[in-house]
């Protein structure tokens, strides 16, 4: 079963097992509409992009002054909002500008979202962008087709700055002492969808990516992406891609299946950690379908570059097609893999792989459950000569669950402690999420060290206490012995671990598929063929696997593979998780971790 869930997982970027992607909802007519976007509107966005240039070297209040400022020139109804984010590595402040243009013929219950950050995802200014919000605004302005309101938003700092906006503008006005966002002064309805633009520098591009993960690995409406794409073919032609990856086409099958599967092993990379590869994966929190289209020039491609008036045309002809929207984004699906823009593999598909591994997982833990209540070799021999025969209730031996429970309840309990002590504040001294981290790998190996020296004592005992009650009769029958010892405690250990991790797999594929596939892989090999032995070589060289899958031991991987320190990645998952809530640190600490430490006292345990 665990060869067919990897040939599966394998299998799926191949083009039998996708379909070409199509617009399932027929009122987004996309590429049908005249844009009003021309030439002039590219002048006066050039224009724009020099005033951005200037007002962003100034400071978060300075520039979103300026910046409602603008956006009054043009007519619309703008306003700024001030938030603080204290979280447990820095405190953040910031100032968000937004904009409001009113559908004259509307009643301003619905309305379209296109937003912009001020720092783009290479860390450079996102000029081209916040112009091109600028340049949009004046060309809607002089528009009364529209049916819903469109609403600009230029957030400060990184996904901070939008978080608090969409927390107050949804009424969520949570004031703690680790949060604050000012009330929004200026509003509309409720928002059907949105557009993150990520431009950044002021020059031009020839390729255009496409970001769509969310939180916990949410995906937007796939009819998102389909518009999108559907406009580049034709309406307004660029080259789209998805994420920042150009792979060339080759007609070679078997490249072209290695580059399908880089693809989509780079969606389920982002999917996985559970942070959104950009601001529009805080939308979907809200039940909003929004995308990040990211401009960049990659040097010595073949495509053809555009410049602002085209960027502005497929933005225009996008936000036209959506304002032709009669109800929210449902017809097409929620829950896919992209192997490429216009690939993608539905969850009838890549469904079963997992499940198949999850039931490996079970499969295996009722084999040993099953195993756990078998006689001894030498106690069934014993049974086969007695010429009356045992009852089959009598004949199986009990289980002993003290020393399994005790082990998976005191795993959970380091793993919950752990979790506190790295998402709270304590104020000693020298306090640091690395410092935190240092304690909890601490606590969680006195917690193995004191399980196994229990264990071993305990077996001691039993060995020393069964010695000394050893019959002399040697060929009493079976029926008239003492009762056989229970099963080896590491047997109902690893049936435990085992029937929580098939539970943990397969409810997380649910939730988030990639999570639960890089969960699955990890422990799939080590869980099913670790087991104490009498040899100490093989007993360390699997507690160094385990070691090496843990937590600490992947942070160090992570930090390694992408040459950071391990306090900058620590950082990072701290961050996630206090600003954008996302699953990946609860479900490390509290699901991962204590599986992780009784696998390590379950290999150490004593062999009979």
């Amino acid at each position: 079963m665990v060869a067919v869930s990897f040939i599966w997982l394998l299998a799926l970027p191949h083009q039998g097992y996708s379909k070409r992607t199509y617009i399932s909802e027929n009122a987004l007519l996309p590429g049908s509409a005249n844009v009003r976007f021309d030439y002039s509107d590219s002048l006066a966005a050039e224009a724009y992009r020099d005033t951005i240039q200037r007002i962003s070297t100034l400071s978060s209040y300075e520039r979103a002054q300026a910046l409602e400022q603008e956006f009054s020139k043009i007519g619309l109804k703008a306003a700024t909002q001030n938030y603080t984010l204290n979280t447990s590595t820095d405190s953040k402040r910031g100032v968000n500008t937004y904009a409001v243009f009113y559908a004259p013929r509307s009643d301003g219950t619905e309305a379209l979202v296109l937003s912009a950050s001020w720092t783009s995802r290479d860390q450079t200014p996102n000029i081209n962008a916040i112009s091109m919000l600028l340049a949009l605004g004046r060309v809607f302005k002089r528009c009364s087709h529209f049916s819903k309101d469109i609403i600009f938003v230029v957030s400060d700092g990184d996904a901070d700055g939008l978080q608090a906006w969409l927390k107050a503008y949804h009424g969520n006005e949570e004031n703690t002492q680790d949060r604050t966002e000012e009330t929004l002064r200026v509003r509309s309805g409720a928002i059907q969808a949105a557009l993150n633009l990520d431009f950044s520098g002021v020059g031009d591009y020839n390729a255009m990516g496409i970001f769509f993960e969310g939180v916990n690995g949410q995906l937007p409406n796939l009819d998102m992406i389909n518009t999108v794409a559907a406009i580049t073919e034709g309406f307004a032609p660029v080259e789209l891609t998805l994420h920042d990856e150009l792979i060339p086409y080759t007609p070679n099958l078997t490249k072209n299946y290695l580059n399908s599967l880089k693809r989509m092993l780079y969606m389920m990379k982002y999917q996985a950690v559970g942070s959104p590869t950009g601001n529009h994966g805080l939308y979907l929190k809200y039940k909003i379908d929004a995308i990040t289209l990211y401009g960049f020039d990659k040097p010595g491609w073949h495509s053809s570059r555009y410049s602002l008036f085209r960027l502005g045309t497929l933005i225009e002809s996008t936000v036209r097609s959506l304002n032709n929207l009669l109800e929210h984004l449902h017809q097409s699906f929620f829950f896919y893999l992209l192997s490429g823009v216009q690939r993608y593999t539905s969850i009838g598909l890549y469904m079963p792989p997992v499940i198949i591994l999850g039931v490996s997982f079970i499969f295996q833990a009722l084999s040993l459950w099953g195993h756990s209540s078998d006689l001894p070799s030498e106690l069934a021999a014993t049974a086969a000569g007695n010429k009356a025969a045992v009852a089959l209730p009598y004949s199986l031996r009990s289980r002993n669950y003290k020393v399994a429970s005790s082990v998976l309840a005191m795993s959970l309990v380091a793993g919950l402690t752990t979790f506190h002590l790295l998402t709270q504040q304590f104020g000693f001294p020298g306090e640091t999420p690395l410092l935190k981290f240092a304690a909890s790998v601490g606590v969680c190996s006195m917690l193995v060290f004191s399980a196994v020296s229990s264990a071993h004592v305990r077996d001691r005992i039993l060995k020393s206490t069964s010695l000394k009650g050893k019959s002399v009769d040697k060929t009493t029958s079976l029926s008239s012995s003492a009762e056989p010892a229970p099963a080896a405690d590491w047997i109902i250990l690893k049936t435990f671990i085992l029937a929580l991790s098939a539970l943990i797999v397969t409810t997380l594929s649910a939730l988030n598929f990639s999570l639960a596939v890089s969960i699955g892989l990890i422990i799939v090999f080590p869980y099913m063929t670790f087991r104490p032995s009498h040899y100490k070589v093989l007993s360390l060289i699997q507690i160094v696997a385990l070691i090496a899958i843990s937590p600490p031991g992947l942070m160090f991987i992570a930090s390694w593979w992408h040459s950071k320190d391990m306090s900058q990645v620590l950082a990072w998952v701290l961050e996630a998780y206090e600003v954008l809530g996302t699953w990946l640190l609860p479900t490390i600490c509290c699901v991962y971790w204590p599986l992780n430490m009784a696998a390590m006292v379950m290999v150490l345990l004593p062999v009979s």
